[in-house]
């Protein structure tokens, strides 16, 4: 079996290569869309005798996809209102309307924008005998002020080892969605992978998270030259 790529239905595509999982791309995280990560996650999961982690990287890479969705609905929204995301005054009133706007029908309505504009979200998988690496690319640009925010919510998951401790200290705190990184450093920690091994990396015209799980010691790590 050669390289087969499959529509799943008018919103994803997945892409398989030698009967091994490559890449699944989309516009808005549905149920579908949850279904076939966790099915990709337990494929290579299973492959590789690690079953346990199912559950923890499905859930990470399920919060990823929904982030890098929700960041290309957003610049769609941006686009669509003539706001500068690079002019900080418009870009805290885009957010403002954004989230006080913001629904699932909203979801769906801008998923399909997104699409017609040719933003998507890319999810590869790429695994061996010593280890996976996944990452989660959306192909916007990111704001200075969105930067700065994914800095200050990686080091605030750095400095805790509790999920719960982590929620307590946070309870009061508004910005539900941005915890979501911070609970993935935790989570790493909570499963004995080094959170070092979770990257976001900034380019020209898109983010992309990278998650690499070292499943032996002679794991080799990929370099990348501008991580967050």
């Amino acid at each position: 079996m050669g390289k087969e790529t499959s529509e799943i239905s008018d919103h994803i595509k997945l892409h398989v290569e030698n009967g091994k999982i490559l890449s699944l791309k989309t516009h808005r995280v549905s149920k579908s869309v949850e279904e076939h990560i966790k099915e990709a996650v337990e494929r290579i999961l299973d492959r590789l005798t690690h079953s346990t982690l199912i559950p923890t990287l499905y859930t990470i890479i399920k919060e990823l996809a929904i982030n890098a969705c929700k960041a290309n609905q957003k610049r769609v929204f941006f686009e669509e209102r003539g706001y500068d995301m690079s002019n900080p005054t418009e870009y805290a009133q885009g957010v403002r309307e954004y989230k006080e706007m913001f629904s699932e029908e909203m979801s769906n309505e801008f998923g399909a924008k997104a699409k017609k504009k040719g933003y998507y979200c890319l999810i590869n998988f790429n695994y061996t005998d010593t280890g996976i690496s996944i990452e989660v690319i959306n192909n916007t640009p990111i704001a200075k002020q969105e930067e700065k925010a994914i800095r200050e919510r990686l080091e605030k998951g750095m400095a805790y080892d509790d999920i719960a401790q982590f929620y307590m200290d946070n309870a009061d705190n508004t910005e539900g969605a941005g915890l979501g990184l911070a609970l993935i450093l935790i989570m790493l920690k909570g499963e004995g992978i080094d959170p070092n091994f979770f990257r976001i990396i900034i380019g020209e015209d898109s983010t992309t998270a990278r998650l690499e799980i070292p499943l032996s010691k002679h794991y080799t790590p990929i370099r990348q030259s501008k991580p967050v």
